[in-house]
């Protein structure tokens, strides 16, 4: 991998991890058309890393203050939440994984994401008219949707951020709850591999490329964050649906 490749990676999985247009799926799709190998995959990982810790530094002061007020409920709604992707990786890891070699797959995956935000405009224009915080039962279907987003394609932000919406959270509730919920689960994910990892293979990625494609994933995350927070404000996530829904089309038709 070229320190270029390393640096459009970086930007690409930091820009779209939080942005709700599939970050998994436009790596699979830059995958293509860099003919990276399957190794590079714990790149994506360590990429994955990177911008988990731009969610922390970006929520640092909420987490405190949480820790500082001892706010177990929250811990037990996250718990629950990471719940069904933890079921859902140990069950399907293999057709998840063979859906990331497939661009049309993910293209049409991306299709999938664009209606799922349709769904979350829709909500963002109703009026609440209920408790707008999250329960048992919302952190149960946010869980859900975060375990679907485990397909490449289908943007893990989007699923999660719209489902919480739509079960009653407010915006700035849904958008918290569904970053908070990615740290258990993005960490999750980052032991497994390193777990399952060739040694020799976690000994490569101390290189330069991996090193600068992770502060490059980083950065461009806490930018990204800042980004979709004011597009939740504004009432504006149906841009992100049509920009899905585009891109979608696009990969079946050039892709296949």
């Amino acid at each position: 991998m070229s320190i270029i490749e390393a640096i459009i990676s970086g930007l690409v999985q930091g820009l779209t991890e939080f942005l709700p247009v599939s970050s998994s799926g436009h790596l699979a799709l830059i995958h293509n058309i860099f003919g990276f190998d399957v190794s590079d995959i714990f790149f994506d990982i360590c990429l994955h890393l990177a911008t988990l810790v731009a969610v922390i530094v970006y929520f640092r002061k909420y987490i405190a203050g949480l820790i500082e007020r001892r706010e177990v409920i929250w811990l037990v709604y996250l718990g629950i939440g990471t719940v069904p992707a933890v079921i859902a990786a140990l069950f399907f890891e293999n057709k998840i994984t063979a859906v990331f070699g497939d661009p049309v797959k993910v293209s049409g995956m991306l299709i999938v994401t664009a209606f799922v935000l349709f769904a979350g405009q829709a909500a963002l224009l109703v009026k609440r008219v209920s408790r707008p915080e999250a329960t048992m039962g919302r952190s149960v279907i946010v869980g859900i949707a975060q375990a679907f987003a485990l397909v490449p394609g289908i943007s893990r932000s989007g699923a999660t951020i719209s489902a919480g919406m739509v079960t009653g959270m407010g915006q700035e509730e849904a958008f918290r709850f569904s970053f908070l919920l990615s740290i258990p689960a993005i960490s999750g994910a980052f032991l497994y591999k390193i777990l399952t990892q060739d040694h020799m293979e976690f000994a490569f990625s101390a290189g330069i490329n991996y090193i600068i494609g992770m502060i490059c994933a980083f950065v461009m995350g806490l930018i990204s964050l800042n980004i979709l927070k004011r597009v939740i404000i504004a009432k504006k996530l149906y841009i992100f649906g049509i920009y899905c829904l585009a891109a979608g089309v696009a990969g079946i038709l050039f892709l296949r």
